[in-house]
């Protein structure tokens, strides 16, 4: 039996090591097998003991000085450069991953791709208005966070604040690359929990980004009164079963009450 590629996750964190748990639990969830973690934290808090599960060899952790004009875009370049698989994705600390998602995101670039990502995603925003609302948000390019590709030296993230994976995403579509469509955004949760690099209002627009969705949310909000019965917010089963299970593990870990 021919082994799998190697995939490595590659989170960029510091002093979230409470929410990261969370991150660290999707990984050790995957039904792929052939993978590593791979944490660049340059933080105070020490996350190894929230590592201690993963097989050894299957993690590496790595501690940097906070430097001046490194941003979040060089962090995650130096991360790439620690990552020993023959795919690459992120895995970003404040997110949730479906057990499947390497494994059929991995399938998509066994075909023959150089990179692939989600056509959209689960969002869920972490405030008293919207928690129970979560829904299905998407980018006409597709969500650059979702990003799996193979590993190369000649693409690199710009050393900016925030924005880094949009410019990234774009330098990947100059190469062979794949689209997932909507029917797999169960596979990610982006959530909004209050201290994101972009803040909700960023995740809440994703309800309303074109101009059928605006007319749409506006009628149920002005018109009908209730947002909750907008078809934004129904879910079909799988996308739920997701929720379901995103919400089991963050009321696991102490993210959320019960």
């Amino acid at each position: 039996m021919s082994i799998k590629p190697r995939v490595s996750c590659l989170m960029v964190t510091g002093n979230r090591k409470n929410i990261a748990r969370r991150a660290v639990l999707c990984f050790l969830n995957q039904s792929y097998p052939n993978k590593e973690l791979v944490i660049l934290d340059d933080g105070q808090e020490d996350y190894s003991d929230i590592l201690t599960e993963i097989p050894e060899g299957d993690c590496h952790y790595i501690r940097i000085e906070k430097q001046d004009g490194t941003y979040l875009g060089g962090l995650r370049n130096l991360i790439l450069d620690k990552a020993t698989g023959d795919y690459l994705m992120q895995w970003d600390d404040d997110d949730w991953y479906h057990p499947e998602r390497i494994s059929i995101q991995a399938g998509f670039m066994d075909q023959g791709y150089e990179a692939c990502w989600l056509s959209s995603t689960l969002m869920h925003i972490n405030t008293p208005k919207l928690r129970d609302l979560p829904f299905i948000g998407g980018l006409p390019d597709g969500v650059p966070g979702s990003i799996m590709h193979v590993n190369v030296k000649d693409i690199r993230y710009p050393n900016i604040v925030k924005g880094e994976d949009t410019v990234y995403q774009k330098d990947w579509m100059k190469r062979k690359w794949f689209k997932m469509p909507d029917e797999y955004s169960y596979l990610f949760i982006r959530c909004y929990h209050g201290s994101n690099t972009w803040g909700e209002n960023h995740f809440y627009r994703r309800t309303r980004n074109n101009f059928k969705d605006f007319l749409i949310f506006n009628w149920y909000k002005f018109i009908v009164g209730d947002l909750k019965k907008n078809p934004k917010f129904r879910l079909p089963s799988n996308q739920q079963d997701a929720i379901d299970l995103f919400t089991a593990d963050s009321i696991k870990l102490g993210l959320f009450d019960q």
